[in-house]
């Protein structure tokens, strides 16, 4: 057996054959999804217009629906997978980058770029034009990221850290609310339109953009794992099994980052997907290793927003709206269960 055969048998036997079941349930229930998004819309088209389109109408439909439906892939990767390692990192199963004002920083760094103009001066340059909204996003979320590092060691208190990270939120959704209030109609237009939400209108580029940052995340992610396993039984004992506490945080922030502040540039600031599926996950399957959680957090998030797409066409609203509708209550019964756990003296 080859070095790659063995190293394949040994990540697949670290898992039981119950969990390799589930997880095979939901590829192959992502996979359905995937491609009855494909063929979803207002336009009949068949997978064959997909590799030989009839007319140029035809191309252009399944084009505009490939891309779509990819950037809903990338969405349901980054998101559980940025709120799973927060969750983590932080010990707090209510962290997620938009509760904690990552998803806000994000919009706001974004805010300032298209208020003041900057994608027009790179109409010719469609790669440099993609790039400069996602380093701007990640700018910000970087920032806000390393503020709730330093402003977590101080804190002990669950809630009292959420309370932070909403602060932070609210703080960045004023300055954005300025900017709005003296930026020219058709430019506010844009931006509120982009702020809800939305997986249209992406070009191939862009597409290609969020792509090669969702797999530079990914790959920060799964390094990240390993050295999360040592870091939840203690920075002690983590310490003693050779991990690397700032490496390991840098290597998380650098991941949310990356996923974080692509998503953001690319579909807008989605709210509550880090919370949704990481919790849905914890209940189809606990107790769970890192690693388990990580894959059913990739692959129940891209079937759950393959779902929230295909609503999607047929009510028009908003993904914001959407996840916001189930968000909301999955949160208010994460607290009242944990206020129910925890008995009051």
């Amino acid at each position: 057996m080859s070095i790659k055969g063995r190293g394949i048998f040994i990540f697949v036997t670290m898992f039981s054959k119950k969990f390799l079941l589930l997880l095979t349930l939901l590829i192959i229930s992502c996979v359905v999804l995937f491609l009855v998004n494909l063929l979803t819309g207002f336009e009949n088209i068949s997978l064959s217009d997909f590799f030989y389109p009839e007319d140029e109408t035809k191309r252009l439909i399944s084009s505009y629906r490939l891309y779509k439906t990819l950037a809903v892939v990338f969405a349901g990767i980054s998101l559980p997978v940025s709120g799973f390692l927060l969750q983590e990192l932080f010990k707090n199963p209510l962290a997620e980058p938009s509760i904690l004002g990552i998803s806000s920083a994000s919009a706001l760094a974004v805010a300032f770029v298209v208020f003041l103009g900057i994608p027009q001066f790179f109409d010719n340059f469609k790669w440099l034009s993609g790039w400069v909204l996602i380093f701007s996003s990640f700018t910000g979320a970087f920032i806000v990221s390393l503020l709730l590092l330093s402003i977590s060691k101080g804190i002990k208190e669950v809630s009292t850290f959420i309370i932070v990270g909403f602060l932070l939120s609210s703080f960045c959704g004023s300055i954005i609310s300025v900017l709005q209030f003296y930026s020219q109609s058709e430019i506010l237009k844009q931006y509120v339109f982009w702020s809800f939400g939305s997986f249209d209108g992406l070009s191939e580029v862009q597409v290609t953009v969020y792509f090669i940052c969702v797999i530079a995340g990914l790959f920060t992610a799964f390094l990240s794992v390993k050295k999360l396993i040592g870091f939840l039984l203690g920075e002690e004992y983590a310490k003693v099994l050779g991990v690397n506490i700032t490496t390991l945080k840098v290597l998380v922030i650098l991941s949310t980052c990356l996923l974080t502040g692509s998503t953001t540039a690319m579909v807008g600031p989605i709210v509550f997907i880090g919370i949704i599926i990481p919790h849905f996950c914890r209940q189809i399957w606990n107790p769970a290793s890192l690693w388990s959680q990580t894959l059913l957090n990739i692959f129940a998030g891209i079937g759950f927003m393959l779902i929230v797409s295909l609503i999607m066409v047929y009510t028009q609203l908003p993904v914001n709206i959407l996840s916001s509708i189930i968000g909301i209550p999955t949160i208010l019964f994460m607290i009242l269960k944990n206020k129910l756990k925890s008995p009051s003296y």
